[in-house]
């Protein structure tokens, strides 16, 4: 007998929990309808959406492209520059603001991004 004869919708495992993982889990978790499926992401720090990538508690570690170039949401290139805005995440990190005004925060600081987006679907 299988999961789907009890009822119950397929499981999707994805193996780790940085921004690929995090964002493959937040899109399908968007995209499916309510119940359609189980989605399980395998990770072992404790938040989704860092990775060894944007785990980093060192404040020199700072994104490498500007914060206008980053995003989870495709289509919407302005999406993490714009949510550091709402949030005020950089308001203490003088050193994020380059020469020319563009936003270069810490690395950490992408992985609380791509976690408070796929929180809810928690």
């Amino acid at each position: 007998m299988s999961a789907r004869d009890l009822g119950r919708g397929p499981v999707v495992a994805i193996i780790g929990g940085g921004f690929s993982g995090a964002a493959t889990a937040f899109h399908l978790a968007r995209l499916l309808p309510a119940g359609a499926a189980d989605i399980v992401v395998v990770e072992p720090r404790e938040g989704l959406g860092y990775g060894l990538a944007y785990s980093t508690a060192d404040p020199s570690h700072r994104i490498n492209v500007p914060a206008s170039r980053m995003t989870l949401i495709s289509g919407q290139d302005s999406h993490f520059a714009d949510w550091l805005e709402q949030t005020g995440a950089i308001l203490d990190d003088a050193e994020a603001i380059a020469a020319n005004g563009a936003l270069y925060p810490q690395r950490r600081v992408f992985g609380r991004y791509v976690e408070s987006y796929l929180q809810p679907f928690l």
